[in-house]
């Protein structure tokens, strides 16, 4: 039979050791919270969708979030690390008819249109499957 090793901690060592470990775990969970405070939405918008169309799966729910074409044209960068200019959009959506399926006028932008990332990634599948 194997020998096995044993730790033995009093009351206040193991007391100790949990709160320490407490403590870090807050303080990390805080970091978290406070990164995401500090991120523009659009920000966030753009990391999920670059995470939806890189695996679908990361979503349960891709019909209940929206991106403008201003995030859609961020996706991918140009050669040139810029964002992808609004003529480039305007052929992107006529080509792949994201024109054509339904958008809703952006709150925060106004006359912005959005489209859900499940349209948006079938465009985007469609765009570049092509190429």
């Amino acid at each position: 039979m194997d020998a096995l090793h044993a730790l033995v901690l009093t009351d206040a060592q193991l007391r100790e050791m949990l709160t320490e470990a407490a403590k870090r775990g807050a303080t990390l969970a805080v970091d978290e919270l406070r990164a995401q405070l500090h991120q523009a939405p659009d920000d966030a918008t753009l990391q999920k969708l670059r995470a939806y169309l890189a695996d679908p799966a990361s979503l349960t729910n891709p019909q209940d979030h929206w991106a403008h074409s201003g995030i859609i044209c961020q996706i991918a960068a140009t050669a040139r690390g810029k964002p992808k200019s609004t003529a480039w959009f305007m052929k992107f959506q006529r080509e792949t008819s994201l024109n054509q399926c339904f958008s809703r006028p952006s709150p925060a932008y106004g006359r912005r249109r959005e489209w859900t990332f499940i349209d948006i990634k079938l465009a985007w599948d469609a765009y570049y499957r092509r190429r």
